[in-house]
């Protein structure tokens, strides 16, 4: 049995309908960046500037990233309820705005040496992204956690964990950004490179912590799916 089963069917359908609507956000999203490609007009031109196939793979692998983080909260006990569904339509937003801002920044980094500014919109929309997602995993985790099994918690816990070290970092990336400019990008290499290993080190998840509330019968809490 899983969490979605506990739903009512409206909830079920709505859920669905939900997903459906996330995939063309997803979908649009990934064929905007296709549209950012220029036309060569000789064919001399297609391949004078390479960088710019290199941005469309990374953007589109980003975007890959966050449809799967949009399946797993919605298939890892989320409920369409009020503060969800702003949560969830505010993460689509910024998956969205994604591939501008990426795009935005390489085309500014090519005029100029260095830009502030797209660097900040990149960082403030890849926030915007993560945080919306952690919060949503969070949520969903403590919904859900009676009904996962042992691997689907340990991915679940490590997946939330990190989510959290994502938001702290870029974060603090686009707070040193903003003050010292270009001597904050030596900074956050060093963090890029420390988290995954920081991450090797995690506790097992604690499912006295973070398990729903259920009453005697092993129902869920109504402030759980609220």
């Amino acid at each position: 049995m899983t969490f979605r089963d506990t739903l009512t069917e409206s909830d079920r359908y709505f859920v669905g309908r939900l997903e459906s609507f996330g995939d063309i956000v997803v979908g649009f999203s990934m064929s905007l960046l296709a549209l950012q490609l220029d036309i060569p007009k000789t064919p001399q031109e297609i391949f004078a500037n390479a960088s710019r196939y290199g941005v469309f793979f990374l953007a589109f692998a980003i975007v890959s990233v966050f449809w799967i983080r949009f399946h797993r909260v919605m298939t890892c006990g989320f409920v369409p309820r009020r503060h969800d569904l702003v949560l969830l339509f505010t993460f689509l937003a910024f998956v969205a705005l994604t591939p501008y801002a990426l795009v935005t920044y390489s085309r500014l980094q090519g005029v100029e040496a260095y830009s502030r500014e797209s660097v900040m919109l990149y960082l403030a929309v890849l926030l915007g992204v993560l945080a919306t997602n952690w919060i949503l995993t969070v949520r969903g985790m403590r919904r859900a956690w009676s009904y996962l099994d042992d691997r689907e918690r340990a991915q679940t816990w490590r997946a939330t964990v990190a989510g959290a070290f994502s938001v702290v970092v870029i974060a603090a990336a686009l707070g040193a950004i903003a003050f010292f400019g270009e001597r904050a990008f030596g900074a956050m290499i060093v963090i890029a490179v420390g988290v995954p290993f920081a991450l090797r080190l995690l506790p097992r998840p604690l499912s006295w912590a973070l398990g729903p509330q259920t009453d005697a019968s092993g129902t869920l809490a109504a402030a759980d799916v609220s």
